[in-house]
This record gives structure tokens, C-alpha cells and sequence, in this order.
């Protein structure tokens, strides 16, 4: 399965919890992820179990921290040739 988020406007989570059937089959506690995006109509869903909840929690403040420390070697890495061509023309 393979789905890009990069032109949604919206992220919705759903908690659904566990339920059981009049036949007996016991759906497990699942969360509901839809991504939409108004421009192009169109939308993506998935379903995850807790287990999968829990692991994509446990992971979320490291990847935040990768991202941020990307942005920020993005920002200075700018900054130093925004430097070095300024350094140039004068």
C-alpha cells in the first residue's frame, strides 16, 4: 500500500474500539486514518490496530526530531551559501 499525504488539507483519527458480533466474532480496537485533500477530491483511509497505534506512538517524537533537526541543517546550509555568494559580490 502506498499513499502520499503531501497535498492533503486534512488528517482525521478515529478510535474505534473493540466490538463483538451477534455471530461472535470480536473486532479489535482499531483507529481510523483518512487523509484528505479538497483540491484534487480525493482521499485515502486506513485502518490500524492498537498494537500498530501504540509502536507509530512510541516512534512519532523521534521521527518529529529527525525532521527537525533536518529542517534546521536545511535552514543553516542556506544561510552559509546565502554568506558565501554575499561574501563574493562585495
Amino acid at each position: 500500500m502506498s499513499t502520499s499525504a503531501g497535498s492533503c488539507d486534512r488528517v482525521a483519527a478515529v478510535y474505534h474500539p473493540a466490538t463483538t458480533t451477534k455471530d461472535g466474532y470480536t473486532r479489535p480496537a482499531t483507529v481510523w486514518i483518512g487523509l484528505e485533500s479538497t483540491l484534487s477530491s480525493t482521499h485515502a483511509t486506513m485502518f490500524l490496530d492498537i498494537d500498530h497505534v501504540r509502536e507509530l506512538a512510541q516512534r512519532l517524537p523521534e521521527l518529529l526530531m529527525a525532521h527537525d533537526a533536518a529542517e534546521h541543517a536545511r535552514t543553516e546550509q542556506a544561510a552559509a551559501e546565502k554568506s558565501v555568494a554575499e561574501s563574493k559580490a562585495a
